[in-house]
Parts: C-alpha cells; structure tokens; sequence
C-alpha cells in the first residue's frame, strides 16, 4: 500500500491554507513516484505503490496524490557513463530524489582531508581514520544532503562548469566489467535566489574519483557505489566535502 502522509495544509503560496481549511486543519495526501520530496520530506523514506490502493472501488474516498514535482527525463543507467549524465541533470533539475535513485544502496562518500577538518562536528572520523577503512557518510547522509542543497527557495540554478568528459578524463575498467572507475575534475556554481538570504555564488572545485558498478554485466544496471573527493590546491572555491557539511547541518 502507498504510504499516507499528514501535513498542515499550506500548499501552492505558502499562506494558503487550500480547500477552504481553516490554518490549523491537516490533511493525508498519498507519496507516490513524483512526490515533490522538498515540500514533503517524508515520503523520502516512504514505501511506494504504483496502484492505488482504492483502485478497485470507484465510489470509494480517495486519497490525493502529494503535489508532484517535474519529472526529469534521465537516460536508462544501462552504460556507467550515463550514471554521472544523470547526476549532473538531477542537479541542475533540483531532483534530489532522482539523484539519489542514481546511487548504490551501499554508496560512501570520501570526504578530502582539509574539508573534513573543517566540519569535524559533521563528519566525526574516529580516532586512527583511515579513509579506505573507515565510512564516515553513506546513502542515509547523503539524502539529507541532497533535500537541503537541491532547494529552489535556496538556488535559482546550478551552472556546472566542468564535469566528466570521455575525450579528455580517466576512466578505468575492471577485469570482470563489472566495475569502472572515473577521474576527473568537477566545478560548479550554485547560484542564490535573490532574497533567500545567500548572498553569494557557492562556488566548489576540485577534482573527484567515483565507482560505478552493476551487479551483472548480462543486462547491467549501473550505480554509484563509492565517491571520493580531492582539493584542488590551487582554488579558494570549497570543495564538495565542505558543501555537504554546510547542507546537511
């Protein structure tokens, strides 16, 4: 069964409260596929149905649909290289919850050095840390971070000045074909919404190396499964360490 969410009823401006409800009245919506997870955070971690679970009983009282946001249209993840296509459209669509269907169930982050040192109150590493034995951020901290920094009240664009390219960067493939690792430098600029407070463009650089694997190499399905970060030394930009410390406070 869809899973039924209940919320203070102020959709479309903010103030409104919708249906003609009073301010205080609350009302169940059903999380579906397209729920916008900005405005309903809750259907993040919400078990999906496709089928109405009234479907069968057109007289029935059924439950609305959360509002949706708009869909992106994605590549099907059937060649590794189309994974980072899809992250960076997820991006710069504000689509946190297609962006994380781009990521393994067992992902971890890596965070750089001097980020991490930065927000020591975020990344906690342990005594001894060593970044190929010790997971500091998985799937669960990276969902917080992509709700807080794909936000359109927060960002009026993301301008992603350099990304993957397959003439110029490294990529290396394992010897089943299971498995391709990616090299490459990143930068990107998240551009504030005038009146939202940020007054500056956040601008990250650097420089990343990603896993992407597929379970089968028969009729593969790839994911992200590892993501580590390095400094650019020569940029005062932060890096994507630091962004996901700062949006996930």
């Amino acid at each position: 069964m869809g899973a039924r969410f209940c919320l203070s009823a102020l959709l479309l401006s903010g103030s409104l409260s919708g249906c003609g409800l009073a301010d205080d009245a609350r009302v169940e919506c059903r999380c579906t596929v397209d729920t916008d997870v900005i405005l309903f955070p809750a259907c993040l971690d919400a078990v999906l149905s496709a089928e109405r679970p009234d479907a069968a009983n057109p007289f029935a009282a059924r439950l609305p649909d959360c509002p949706s946001g708009k869909r992106l249209s994605l590549l099907e993840p059937t060649r590794a290289e189309f994974v980072l296509f899809n992250i960076k459209t997820t991006v710069e669509g504000f689509s946190p919850l297609q962006y994380l269907d781009q990521l393994a169930e067992e992902f971890f982050f890596i965070p750089e050095p001097e980020g991490m040192d930065l927000y020591l109150e975020v990344y906690h590493p342990p005594e001894g840390y060593v970044a190929e034995q010790d997971t500091l951020w998985t799937r669960a901290q990276e969902r917080t971070f992509a709700v807080g920094v794909l936000d359109r009240s927060r960002f009026q664009r993301v301008e992603f000045r350099r990304w993957y390219e397959s003439s110029k960067d490294q990529r290396t493939v394992s010897e089943d074909g299971r498995s391709e690792v990616f090299f490459f430098p990143y930068e990107l600029d998240f551009v504030p919404q005038a009146g939202s407070g940020d007054q500056e463009v956040l601008g990250i650089k650097g420089r990343m190396e990603v896993e992407i694997y597929t379970p089968t190499a028969e009729n593969p399905v790839w994911s992200l499964r590892r993501w580590q970060d390095f400094r650019d030394a020569a940029s005062a930009k932060r890096t994507w360490t630091e962004a996901r410390a700062i949006f996930s406070r």
